[in-house]
């Protein structure tokens, strides 16, 4: 979660942290059998990972009082010091503002949400799903050209495209322009090559007998109408949760023309060999290198990815991406719907 920031990012942070920290007062607290008595709740900014302040948890509370909004985003870490390798995170983002914000936790969740101040209301209520007079996250967005706006916009990579948040960005007044989330977001997107509604951009890996394999040499492969691009790692959980769906959805569609070119993230090669084997993916598989964590890959900064399991749909006719981190049910129903409409339009 601590990305590191570019020079441009700190320096602008800078200056819009100076400006943020007015005189108005905030109250964060709260309470629970996951807090540990003599251990210290960290309040960390959201932007730049410095710690605002903190409090000593007492009977099960804390209670920190403050004025430095920092970027005002900010979390939650519990640890018997400051020390980062013994940190770690107990709430969810929310957003510092004048007044109270009570955080309380969620079992399904195991962290802490805030509450209690209008913001962080709004917030609770979009993440849990008793929010109305919006008619989705754009509609929250256009309500909203503030950190909650920003925080919810960068949340969409995972379902809209590059020009679709560029134009909803476009329309953030000059000085939230200037905010460490915009700068971090504007960061993401400048690399992107290809996304939802664009096409794809080609790339190479090794697969388990050390050709170089190409995801067009799958594209353009005789008989093949649509090709997922799966970009995943061996070591990710919900990664492996997928897997035994993609290998139905293969096995349900491979003779109408679907085909998947898996890309792993793995810096073991023998644990990616072996999860080819154990969940029987047989269809193109490579893996590629990254110089540091696999953040560092031109693939992940490419591709505009926010994390793994994360996969594009190709429509290997126009090499257009036409649909973006379908899982579970919903890539099902998709490749339903797809091969569906193309057995019609061939009786047609």
């Amino acid at each position: 979660m601590k990305n590191l920031l570019s020079i441009a990012v700190i320096v602008a942070a800078t200056f819009f942290l100076a400006g943020c920290a007015s005189g108005s007062k905030y109250v964060v607290e709260g309470s629970g059998d996951q807090l540990v008595d003599g251990h210290w709740v960290f309040l960390e900014d959201g932007a730049d990972w410095t710690i605002l302040d903190s409090a000593l948890i007492e009977n099960g509370a804390f209670r920190i009082e403050g004025a430095d909004m920092g970027s005002e985003v900010a979390y939650l870490y519990m640890g018997a010091n400051s020390a980062p390798s013994g940190l770690y995170q107990i709430s969810g983002i929310f957003f510092l503002e004048p007044g109270t914000v009570t955080l309380e936790y969620v079992p399904d969740f195991e962290m802490y949400f805030a509450h209690g101040t209008p913001l962080n209301d709004l917030y609770y209520k979009y993440i849990f799903g008793g929010l109305e007079g919006y008619s989705g996250p754009m509609d929250l967005i256009r309500d909203n050209y503030n950190v909650l706006g920003l925080h919810i916009l960068s949340g969409m990579l995972m379902t809209s495209s590059k020009p679709e948040i560029e134009s909803v960005m476009a329309e953030f007044p000059d000085e939230m322009k200037e905010h460490p989330l915009y700068i971090q977001l504007e960061e993401l997107l400048e690399p992107i090559k290809a996304d939802l509604g664009m096409p794809y951009w080609d790339i190479e890996g090794k697969d388990v007998k050390g050709n170089a394999v190409r995801l067009s040499d799958v594209v353009d492969r005789d008989g093949v109408r649509y090709v997922l691009l799966d970009l995943w790692a061996s070591w990710c959980g919900p990664c492996r949760e997928e897997n035994p769906n993609l290998v139905k959805q293969y096995s349900r569609f491979r003779s109408s023309g679907f085909e998947i070119y898996g890309m792993s993230f793995d810096s073991n090669p023998e644990s990616w060999r072996k999860a080819l084997k154990e969940f029987g993916m047989n269809w193109t598989n490579v893996i590629t290198e990254f110089p540091g964590g696999p953040r560092t890959s031109p693939i992940w900064a490419g591709y505009g990815m926010d994390g793994i399991p994360w996969n594009y749909l190709i429509d290997a006719s126009t090499g257009e991406i036409i649909a973006k981190n379908l899982r579970g049910e919903a890539l099902a129903a998709e490749l339903e719907a797809l091969f569906a409409a193309s057995a019609g339009a061939e009786v047609e």
